[in-house]
C-alpha cells in the first residue's frame, strides 16, 4: 500500500504537456533548472549574451520559472533528453487510443502488454511464447495500458554507434553510458563500471539530497501557510477594529462622524501597508517553494522511476539544481510579522469641530514614510569634519526600536563610509559620519528595510575648512587687535585712513561676523580676506 500510494504521488508530479505550449511534449528537453519544454518551444526563445568570470557566454531565459540558463556549446539540442517526460506522453498517448506500440520482438505485431523483467513489449503471439519458455514462464505481462504510473515503456537503450549494443557500462571519466565496442575504442584505459551499479551509487546520492532537502520543503510550506494565516487574522483584526470604532462614534453626532471616518482611514492605511509587505514576502515564498518543488519533484521522479542510464547522465543536473537552490538566505523568508495595530479608545484624538475627542488607531512597529531627517550632515561636509544628523522615528514606546541601516559612499570611487549610529532612546537615531574624500557623498536611510522619504540624499563634502583669523567680533578693526591696515569683509572704511569699518555697518548690532571675510556664521568655512571690495560697497562710516 505504501509503495502503491508513492507511485500514484510521482503519478500526478509527472505531466506530459509542455507548460509554454500547453501541447503534448514532441522531443523534451530538461534544462539546467529542471522545468522541461519542448525542443520547438526551446528554439523559440531568444537567447541573449551574459559575461562570467570574464568570458562571454550565451544564455537563455525559462519561461517558466525565467532563470537564467547557459546555453549549450552544441545549442538546445544539446539539452538532456527527458526520458520521464517521453514515458508518460507515450502512456497518455496508449490511454487515449491514439498510438499503437511496436512490438520489440517481432517488429510486426501490435505491442499490447509489457515484460516487467526483461523491459521489453510484445504482441499477443510474443507473448505465448514467452509463457512457453521455461526461463521466461514466471514473468510478469501487464496490460500496457495498465501499467503502474511511472513505468518506463521503451527497450533498454543501444549504442547509435554499434546499434546491436546494449548501453550497459558507464564511464566514469566522460560521465556518460557506453557499450563494450564503445568501452574497447572511445574509453580504453577509462574506468568503466555496470550502469546498474553506478545507478545503485546514484540513487543512494539523489536519495540524501532529498532527505535533506525535504525539511526545508516542510519550512517552507509551513511559511507560506502562517503568511496566510497572518493575512487573513489582519483582516479579522481590521473587522474588528472597525466594530469598535462604530460602537465608538455612534454617540457623537457630526463631530463623531468625522471622527470615526479619519480614524476607519488610519486603519486601511496601515492594513494596505500591511498586506502589501505579506504579498511581497508571499510572491517570495512561492518562488522559492515553486523552485524547491520543482527540483525535488524532479529528483524523486528521476529516483524512484528512472531508467538507470538517464539516472546516471541526470544525477549532476539535479544535485547542480538543489545546490544553487542552496545559496539563497530563507531565513528572512520564513520571518512572517506578526499583526500590531490596534485601536486604543482612551487616547486623546484633539478637537473635532469644537469636540475633545478620544480613540486613535497605533500602528504597529515604525513606518519609514513617516520618518523625518534633520541635520547639516545630509546636505553639506568638510574633509575630515565630523557631519552628523537626526532620523526621528515614531513608533509605540512599548515595542522596541530597530536600528536603522544607513549606508555611506562615494559616488567617484565608490568607497563606503562607516557611519556611527547612536540610539536616544527617545524615538531618535544620531547618525555620524567623517568624510574621507572630496566629492559627493550618497546617504541612503534604510528602515525596515525601506527608504525613508528623500533616501538617498546627495551631500556635497569640500575641502578642509580654513579657520577664520582673530576672534569672533563685530568688526576688523576690534578682533585684530585694532591693526590699521586690517581690512573688514564687508568693504567699509572708518575716517583717518583705517581700512576697519568701525561699529556703524549693517552687520551690527543684529549679526556679529567673522571680519576677515564677512561671514555671520560663527563655524562657517573662511572665504579669504578680501584685498577690494565693489565700487558700490565701499562707503564711510563715521564713527
Amino acid at each position: 500500500m505504501a509503495k502503491s500510494g508513492a507511485l500514484d504521488e510521482i503519478s500526478a508530479e509527472l505531466r506530459a504537456h509542455c507548460p509554454q505550449c500547453q501541447e503534448m511534449f514532441s522531443d523534451p528537453r530538461v534544462l539546467p533548472c529542471l522545468h522541461t519544454l519542448c525542443m520547438d518551444c526551446l528554439s523559440k526563445l531568444e537567447p541573449f549574451a551574459t559575461m562570467e568570470k570574464g568570458q562571454k557566454r550565451r544564455s537563455l531565459l525559462c519561461p517558466v520559472c525565467d532563470s537564467e540558463v547557459a546555453l549549450p556549446a552544441g545549442g538546445v539540442k544539446d539539452f538532456l533528453p527527458d526520458m520521464l517526460a517521453q514515458t508518460e506522453v507515450l502512456r497518455e498517448r496508449l490511454r487515449s487510443g491514439g498510438h499503437q506500440m511496436p512490438c520489440d520482438l517481432c517488429a510486426d505485431g501490435k505491442g499490447e502488454r509489457r515484460c516487467q523483467e526483461c523491459k521489453i513489449n510484445m504482441c499477443e503471439f510474443c507473448c505465448q511464447a514467452h509463457r512457453r519458455q521455461k526461463r521466461t514462464s514466471a514473468h510478469s505481462l501487464l496490460l500496457l495500458r495498465d501499467l503502474p504510473p511511472g513505468s518506463s515503456l521503451s527497450p533498454a537503450p543501444y549504442c547509435s554507434l554499434h546499434p546491436l549494443e546494449e548501453l550497459g557500462l558507464f564511464c566514469e571519466v566522460c560521465a556518460v553510458p557506453s557499450c563494450r565496442d564503445c568501452a574497447l575504442l572511445k574509453h580504453h584505459g577509462h574506468e568503466l563500471r555496470p550502469v546498474v551499479e553506478v545507478a545503485v551509487k546514484h540513487k543512494e546520492q539523489l536519495r540524501g539530497a532529498l532527505i535533506k532537502w525535504d525539511p526545508q520543503l516542510e519550512g517552507l510550506e509551513k511559511t507560506l501557510n502562517a503568511v496566510y494565516r497572518v493575512g487573513e487574522d489582519l483582516r479579522q483584526r481590521a473587522d474588528m477594529l472597525r466594530e469598535e470604532v462604530e460602537v465608538f462614534t455612534e454617540g457623537y453626532i457630526h463631530a463623531i462622524q468625522e471622527h470615526r471616518l479619519r480614524l476607519l482611514r488610519d486603519i486601511d492605511e496601515e492594513v494596505n501597508r500591511k498586506e502589501q509587505g505579506l504579498n511581497l514576502q508571499k510572491a517570495r515564498v512561492h518562488q522559492q517553494l515553486s523552485d524547491l518543488r520543482t527540483a525535488t519533484s524532479f529528483t524523486r521522479g528521476l529516483l524512484h522511476c528512472g531508467p538507470d542510464h538517464h539516472i546516471v547522465r541526470a544525477k549532476v543536473l539535479a544535485l547542480s539544481r538543489l545546490k544553487d537552490l542552496s545559496h539563497g538566505d530563507r531565513s528572512k523568508a520564513e520571518q512572517v510579522e506578526p499583526v500590531s495595530i490596534r485601536f486604543s479608545p482612551l487616547e486623546e484624538a484633539g478637537l473635532c469641530q469644537g469636540y475633545q475627542l478620544y480613540g486613535a488607531v497605533q500602528r504597529g512597529g515604525v513606518d519609514p514614510d513617516r520618518c523625518e531627517v534633520k541635520g547639516q550632515g545630509l546636505h553639506s561636509g568638510s574633509l575630515g569634519a565630523l557631519c552628523s544628523f537626526t532620523l526621528i522615528s515614531k513608533n509605540n514606546v512599548e515595542e522596541p526600536r530597530e536600528q536603522p541601516r544607513v549606508t555611506i559612499l562615494h559616488k567617484e570611487s565608490g568607497r563606503a563610509l562607516q557611519p556611527s549610529i547612536q540610539d536616544n532612546h527617545d524615538g531618535s537615531f544620531q547618525i555620524s559620519y567623517t568624510p574621507t574624500e572630496v566629492g559627493q557623498l550618497s546617504v541612503s536611510v534604510c528602515v525596515k528595510g525601506r527608504h525613508i522619504k528623500g533616501s538617498p540624499f546627495n551631500v556635497t563634502v569640500k575641502g578642509t575648512l580654513r579657520s577664520h583669523p582673530g576672534i569672533y567680533h563685530c568688526c576688523t578693526f576690534c578682533s585684530s587687535g585694532g591693526q590699521k591696515d586690517a581690512r573688514c569683509g564687508c568693504g567699509g572704511t572708518m575716517p583717518g585712513g583705517y581700512q576697519g569699518c568701525g561699529h556703524g555697518h549693517k552687520g551690527h548690532p543684529g549679526h556679529s561676523h567673522w571680519s576677515c571675510c564677512g561671514s555671520i556664521l560663527e563655524k562657517s568655512e573662511c572665504s579669504g580676506v578680501k584685498d577690494s571690495a565693489p565700487r558700490n560697497l565701499l562707503r564711510t562710516v563715521a564713527l
